[in-house]
């Protein structure tokens, strides 16, 4: 039991820190401008 709870949430955690930089980044903008859809150096964002 332990062993699967801590798998899981070394997977919620890996899952967590690969979606969360990208929709922390997309909606940083001001109220009136777009989603960025790329970063500074142009690489595009991906994921939702």
């Amino acid at each position: 039991m332990d062993a699967t709870l801590i798998a899981l949430a070394a997977l919620w955690g890996a899952a967590t820190g690969l979606l969360v930089p990208r929709a922390a980044y997309r909606l940083s903008v001001e109220p009136e401008e777009a989603w960025r859809d790329a970063c500074p150096q142009g690489h595009t964002l991906l994921g939702p």
